[in-house]
């Protein structure tokens, strides 16, 4: 399925290509070797982005990439996203392709080598709070940011890592656990592929009601977060939000 991109520099048509968790184990030494080039790119263009969920954790926890993850997890700001597509064409001709680009400006994936790197576009929410796709994430935690080493080079992050890394992943965040299957059946792989194609095929008057009820299930499970983040650590640190908040969303755009 051919699809494109409305960008700066014009329309970027790409192929849709379906990943799902479970796919495959990353290649860590492919992973770095992306993540570095995809840097030396961002750095040219002076785009502002960071590490996040998965990745994050990796470098906090092991200092490299988990070895059972499947991909890059990075964050870009929504100010930021049209300099990010404007990106696009030179990411080509380092060998990127983009592989699936949410309709909703939310969430990026490109992949060189078989390796991809998911980007998650924050936008503005209410004070404090940023979304991505509906998923709320405290605004500190992409907004307040310092330098981390990571595979050699410095990274941006959020400046309270470790209360980010527990507010997505509990008390136990130290502990590897292995979140996704690799030993599917071809059932369930085709399952899976289906779905995503759904997903992405699915018309507008479908799809956009379908994400509303999943945004009311995504801010619940953000005041779950929240509510656990401020057991373990003894004080308020994330308040909890109204979980009619996509109302105000869908206000705003």
């Amino acid at each position: 399925m051919k699809l494109s991109i409305d960008t700066p520099k014009g329309k970027y048509t790409y192929e849709f290509k379906i990943v799902y968790n479970g796919i495959k184990v990353m290649d860590r030494a492919i992973a770095k070797e992306n993540l570095l080039l995809f840097n030396s790119v961002a750095k040219r263009y002076d785009l502002r982005f960071g590490l996040i969920y998965g990745t994050l954790l990796g470098a906090i926890r092991e200092h490299d990439f988990i070895a059972h993850d499947e991909d890059i997890d990075l964050f870009i700001l929504r100010e930021d996203l049209d300099l990010f597509k404007s990106m696009l064409f030179e990411l080509r001709d380092n060998g990127f392709e983009v592989i699936r680009y949410d309709r909703r400006d939310g969430l990026c994936s490109i992949m060189r080598k078989g390796e991809y790197i998911d980007f998650y576009v924050m936008s503005p929410l209410i004070e404090g709070v940023r979304e991505y796709l509906g998923d709320p994430i405290p605004a500190r935690y992409v907004e307040d940011l310092v330098e981390y080493d990571f595979q050699g080079e410095k990274f941006l992050a959020a400046r309270d890592a470790e209360e980010a890394v527990m507010f997505n992943y509990g008390g136990n965040w130290r502990t590897p656990v292995v979140m996704n299957r690799y030993d599917m059946s071809w059932i369930d792989k085709m399952k899976s592929k289906l779905n995503w194609w759904f997903y992405y095929a699915m018309p507008d008057f479908i799809f956009n009601p379908l994400m509303e009820k999943r945004a009311v299930k995504k801010m619940e499970r953000y005041n779950m977060r929240a509510a656990r983040l401020n057991g373990l650590l003894g004080r308020e640190v994330v308040k909890e939000i109204p979980t009619d908040c996509y109302k105000i969303r869908k206000k705003r755009r």
